[in-house]
């Protein structure tokens, strides 16, 4: 349920309520401002590069108009293409929303699948009617979640990061996740192993760890204890090296793993 026209609450499988801020216009579209501008400078690449290739090709009018029609399917591709790619890589953001703070979700509250990312962008032809993201204003006013039609095909939405305060002895972590500095007893040793595991883990493991331990700090003790105990218990299974003593505490488990993959690139 809404708590406002800004802010969503959701219940998640272990009925815990999670709220988060939805992303306004100006942040969407300074976001927005900032992917158009980068995706322009590549088709400008390419179409300086195809444009050359037209020239050469211009005393054959077939190939040339064949010049013209890759010049276009390579446009389409690279502006559809690049916000897929990089809300994989980035679970959830473009270069855009990495920079403005925003981060696009399911509806559920679940990471991004690359299903939902391709239907939302497909569909950004449909948002750009008639003209300059019209569809997409409209919509984005008057649905409950703010979103564009892209997103309610695709049962997403835009949120912004949380950056709530953290608790006193809470450290960044190494590529921004909340966590506790690692305690001595995480030893070279024990960091191998996780190094070795860690590519056994599917991407999906990952998203939803990354995602618990953004939101680790909304939930109340009890539930934030039982979730990180029953990712921990899913996933330490791939480090069969490690002692049964060794990265006891689950969150501890999980943030090493995340630093690790981090590390790692």
């Amino acid at each position: 349920m809404a708590d406002s026209r800004d802010r969503i609450t959701l219940t998640t499988p272990e009925q815990v309520e999670v709220t988060y801020e939805l992303a306004g216009l100006g942040s969407r579209f300074l976001a927005g401002m900032l992917d158009a501008l980068l995706v322009a400078l590549v088709i400008f690449v390419l179409s300086v590069g195809f444009g050359y290739l037209r020239a050469l090709l211009a005393a054959d009018p077939i190939q040339g108009v064949v010049a013209w029609g890759i010049v276009i399917s390579a446009a389409v591709l690279v502006y559809m293409g690049y916000f897929v790619l990089l809300e994989m890589v980035w679970q959830g953001q473009s270069l855009g929303k990495r920079v403005t703070g925003l981060r696009v979700i399911s509806t559920t509250g679940a990471p991004l699948s690359f299903e939902q990312s391709a239907v939302r962008n497909i569909l950004r032809i449909v948002d750009l009617l008639p003209v300059a993201y019209a569809a997409a204003l409209v919509s984005i006013l008057l649905t409950r979640r703010m979103q564009r039609l892209g997103d309610i095909a695709a049962g997403a939405m835009v949120v912004k990061e949380r950056l709530s305060e953290l608790p006193e002895g809470v450290a960044e972590g190494p590529a921004g996740e909340a966590g506790p500095e690692l305690p001595p007893d995480v030893t070279a040793e024990v960091l191998r192993s996780i190094r070795v595991g860690i590519r056994a883990i599917s991407r999906d493991e990952l998203r939803t760890i990354r995602h618990f331990l953004e939101r680790r700090f909304e939930l109340a003790p009890e539930a934030r204890h039982r979730l990180a105990t029953k990712l921990a218990g899913t996933i330490r299974r791939h480090f069969p090296s490690l002692a049964e003593g060794q990265l006891s505490n689950p969150e501890l488990l999980l943030e090493v793993v995340i630093r690790a993959v981090d590390e790692r690139g």
